[in-house]
Formats: structure tokens, C-alpha cells, sequence
């Protein structure tokens, strides 16, 4: 995956890659005099709760939109409050995935794929506990329910039986307009492909283990995040980014029941292979990210933002001339891959995406500010403060996230847009974002490392990443019992 070795964080550590050699207390933090963040993390937290806080209740006394799931905003889904017993299921699980990230961020010889995956695995804990805080267990399989009234893919997954797989791929574009589910209509036939392949691997029968299967790959997001963190700004800030995402409110929330969390895995991937590939000049790793978003284009036409994001930051980082190399073997690569997919499958992105039907409607200048809004709420405090300070503050010892700031920039400026144009679900972008989950949390995990990088006394660095991530367990809990959601 081109993983960087220490020398290549900030601060010039040496040790390898993997062993956790230079973890705990990277270099950075001893290359330059810590500085004195003791509360303004903490006020920023308290701070943003706040403005959120009174956006949402503002957002209360609004007239009630009266369509869809929107009906109460900012939030997506429907405003029934309710806590079951099941819900205390979450405290062992949060607090096993607090503890360990205390450990992770602390344990100098605990090696980072042994750490990932414990991250992965915790997550892929909490998120279950956090899907049965309302007292239905079947909120675990809604997302992928086969019956022909589901709102989601799986309700026109018989058209792939029907028409056998490559059959149904390169009819999908004259198949759109009878499709049930409006997400089929707005997606390329790679969602088909994947749901498809879990189907075969499990049989129809075994719901659950499907719906695990998405979520644990939803939860590999947090290597991507991982990755992007230690080439920025060392292992330890990588480690903390990559729990901070796992214990955030949205992946928690939706991991189970939206494949938008899916798509996020090769989307961030690519991402953080790209912030590599500048860091290190290298069109190989260029070529790879291209590649890996090439993978995630078959299933979302949200690729595109990455894609213009990228051009961006490697001309403003690298310059026309190496810039223009990184850009041209990323281009190869992601070409390779639709190429192949066209090949084998008959899989025509450009197709579907000239049949995907416009959004009418839903257009208000409310949503200009509740779509980031909402986005934030389902971030959590910990990433809507912390890491959006780290997007535009430079932290000390680490590089600038010049990517990850120009594509969320760039996000907010096209929610704010037609949404005849953007083809956005406006207040629906918790979801439709979750791309982004693991971006911030990269940079949150800079901020993170830095702070806790002045405190005297070890423990207490790694005490901090726990209560942060009991605070975004604890919002999961509280969202996750406001409102219901139908995937």
C-alpha cells in the first residue's frame, strides 16, 4: 500500500514502518518545543456543541418540510425518540474501544497492523450496540432488504437474477427507469456488482452475516485515515485519527445501514494515497490511488469530487511539471481500471451517470448552512472542532492537509448550489458525505497528537484520546435514539 516509514513523518524518526518503534512520543513532538494547548481544544469542543446545539433547536421551530424523511431538520430520518434497554450494550463497547485507544495511542510495541485491526474490529463492535439502541434488532439488516418495497439497492437486486450479472450491468442504463429504489437510479451498476458477490458468498438467507461483512468493510475506512495521518504528521497522530473515526457518531450510525460507508473505503484510500504519492513525488503511488479511485467510481459518481480536489492540491503542492506527472499516472490508473471493468462486465459509468435523474425541489437557502451542519452533528465534536481546526491551522511538526481542505472546501461550496446542478439530497449529506469521515479525522488526529504531545505526564496523553472517544460514542447514542432511519 506504499506505507511510509518513519523517517518519512515529520521530525525524520528511523525504525520500521510497522513495529511501533517510534510511536507513543514520535520525534515531532520532540523536534520543537510543545506548545501550551492545555483548554482551548476543550472551549473549541464546548464551543461548536454549542452552535450546533442552537442551530438544531432552531431548526426545531421551523414549519415541518413535509416530505420524505426530512420532515424535522437538519437531520435525516424521522424525529421519534426512543432508548432501549439494548442501549446499555453500548457502555462495554464503548468503553473497550476508549480503552483501546488508549493503548493504541500509547503502546510503543504494538504494531500498527496489529492496532488496525483491533480499531477495525472495535468499531465493528460499538457500531452493533449503537444499531440496537432503539430495541430492533433488524435495524442491523434494513439497509439490505430484498423486498420489492424497500427504499434501497437491494430492492431491485432481482433485476441482477434476472438478467444474470453482465447482463444486468450493461442494461443498467435502460433498466434506471424502472428501478425502485432512487439510489439505484443515482448510482453506476458496481453497487449491484458488490451486493451481488455478498449475496453469492452467503446466500439470500444469511442477512446478517451481509450486513456485518458492510460493515466491517465500512470500518477499514480507518486505514486510510491511518495512513493519511502518519504521512502527515507521524504514527501516533496517525493511530489516534484512525480510532477517532471509528468512535465518531456517523460511521457508528450508518455502517449498518447505508452503503455510502462503503464507498467512503476506496474514496479515502485514494485520498490518503495521494497525500503519499505528493509527499513523496511518486507517480507509482499516484498511479495506485487512481487506481483504487477507479474502484470506488463503478459504485459512486461522488468520486468526481475527490478527483477535482486532487488536481487542485498537486498543482498547488507540487507544481505543473511533477505535478502534472503524479496527475497523468493517476489518471492511467484510474483509467485502467474502468477500462477493465468495461472489458469484463460491460460496466459503463459514463452511461448511467447521463440517465441519473436531476433533484427538483428541494432547493432552500436553510440548506446552505444545515447541510454542513448536519454533517458536523453526525461528526462529532471531537472532528467538527478539532479536526476542522486542523484542516486550516498548520500544527506544529506536521504538513498541511492541503487535499483534504481544498475537497471539503469544495464540498460546502457545492452543497450550497442548485440542487438541480449538484444532483444533492440536501440535508442529506451525513450520509452522502460520509467520504469525509475519515478525512477530518486524519487531521483531527494531528491536532490530537500535538496537544496531548505538551502533557507531562504519559498516561495522560493517552487519557485524553479515551474520554474523546466516549464523548463521540456517547453523541452516537444520543442521535441514534433521537431519530429513526429507514437505511
Amino acid at each position: 500500500m506504499g506505507e511510509p516509514s518513519d523517517r518519512d513523518a515529520p521530525g525524520g524518526a528511523t525504525g520500521g514502518g510497522g513495529t511501533g518503534a517510534a510511536v507513543a512520543d514520535r520525534p515531532v513532538a520532540q523536534a520543537a518545543p510543545a506548545p501550551r494547548w492545555r483548554w482551548w481544544p476543550w472551549l473549541a469542543m464546548v464551543a461548536v456543541g454549542a452552535a450546533l446545539w442552537g442551530f438544531w433547536w432552531w431548526s426545531q421551530t421551523l414549519a415541518p418540510l413535509g416530505w420524505g424523511y426530512f420532515a424535522r431538520r437538519p437531520i435525516y430520518g424521522v424525529f421519534i425518540p426512543l432508548w432501549d434497554a439494548l442501549a446499555l450494550w453500548v457502555i462495554p463497547a464503548g468503553v473497550l474501544l476508549a480503552g483501546l485507544g488508549w493503548m493504541v495511542s500509547s503502546w510503543r510495541r504494538l504494531p500498527a497492523a496489529a492496532a488496525l485491526l483491533l480499531v477495525v474490529l472495535a468499531g465493528l463492535a460499538t457500531a452493533t450496540a449503537v444499531a440496537l439502541v432503539r430495541g430492533d434488532p433488524e435495524d442491523l439488516t434494513r439497509g439490505i432488504s430484498t423486498h420489492r418495497n424497500a427504499p434501497y439497492y437491494t430492492s431491485d437486486l432481482h433485476f441482477v437474477y434476472e438478467y444474470r450479472l453482465r447482463g444486468f450491468v450493461e442494461r443498467h442504463p435502460e433498466l434506471s427507469e424502472r428501478f425502485h429504489s432512487y439510489n439505484s437510479r443515482t448510482h453506476p451498476a458496481g453497487v449491484f456488482v458488490f451486493l451481488f458477490l455478498l449475496f453469492k458468498i452467503f446466500g439470500s438467507a444469511q442477512k446478517l452475516w451481509i450486513a456485518v461483512t458492510i460493515a466491517l468493510i465500512a470500518f477499514t475506512a480507518a486505514v486510510a485515515t491511518w495512513l493519511i495521518g502518519r504521512t502527515l504528521g507521524g504514527e501516533r497522530a496517525g493511530r489516534i485519527g484512525a480510532v477517532l473515526f471509528a468512535a465518531s457518531p456517523g460511521p457508528l450510525m450508518l455502517a449498518y445501514s447505508n452503503l455510502d460507508t462503503v464507498f467512503a473505503v476506496p474514496m479515502a484510500l485514494s485520498v490518503g494515497l495521494f497525500v503519499l504519492a505528493v509527499h513523496r513525488r511518486s507517480a507509482p503511488i499516484a498511479a495506485a490511488g487512481g487506481a483504487v479511485l477507479g474502484v470506488g467510481t463503478l459504485m459512486t459518481f461522488a468520486t468526481s469530487f475527490v478527483v477535482i480536489a486532487a488536481v487542485v492540491a498537486v498543482l498547488v503542492q507540487c507544481g505543473w511539471r511533477t505535478g502534472g506527472r503524479l496527475l497523468a499516472a493517476a489518471a492511467g490508473g484510474g483509467v485502467a481500471v474502468l477500462a477493465l471493468a468495461w472489458l469484463v462486465l460491460g460496466l459503463n459509468v459514463f452511461a448511467s451517470y447521463l440517465v441519473s435523474p436531476r433533484v427538483s425541489g428541494y432547493s432552500t437557502t436553510y440548506w446552505m448552512v444545515g447541510s454542513p451542519a448536519a454533517w458536523l452533528m453526525y461528526a462529532g465534536l471531537p472532528l467538527a472542532a478539532l479536526g476542522v481546526v486542523g484542516l486550516f491551522r498548520k500544527v506544529p511538526g506536521a504538513r498541511r492537509p492541503v487535499l483534504i481542505t481544498v475537497l471539503v472546501l469544495f464540498m460546502v461550496l457545492w452543497a450550497a448550489l442548485p440542487s438541480e446542478l449538484t444532483k444533492l439530497r440536501p440535508g442529506e449529506v451525513e450520509r452522502t458525505w460520509a467520504f469525509l469521515y475519515p478525512l477530518v479525522a486524519a487531521t483531527a488526529g494531528l491536532v490530537v497528537d500535538r496537544w496531548t504531545a505538551g502533557f507531562r505526564r504519559p498516561w495522560a496523553r493517552g487519557a485524553v484520546v479515551a474520554v474523546l472517544v466516549l464523548l463521540s460514542v456517547g453523541q452516537a447514542v444520543l442521535i441514534q435514539g433521537f431519530y429513526h432511519n429507514f437505511f
